[in-house]
């Protein structure tokens, strides 16, 4: 699935649905800037651990997150 997440609740929200379904991470491919790696660091992300490599070459300059649920 493909999201923009803008807000905190948002995120939150999208992190509970994924738990909800048997999830136990969420895979991120992140913009680069500054901000937007500012904001998913804030919701408790990290660099993922194994990279989706069609989302690596999708968007080369993307940052590569993971969060647990």
């Amino acid at each position: 699935m493909q999201y923009q997440i803008r807000d905190p609740k948002g995120f939150t929200n999208i992190k509970e649905w994924a738990k909800q379904k048997g999830a136990k991470k969420l895979y991120i491919s992140a913009h680069s800037a500054v901000e937007s790696q500012a904001f998913y660091k804030s919701m408790g992300c990290v660099e993922a651990e194994v990279y989706n490599q069609k989302h690596v070459e999708d968007e080369p300059y993307d940052c590569q997150l993971e969060c647990d649920l």
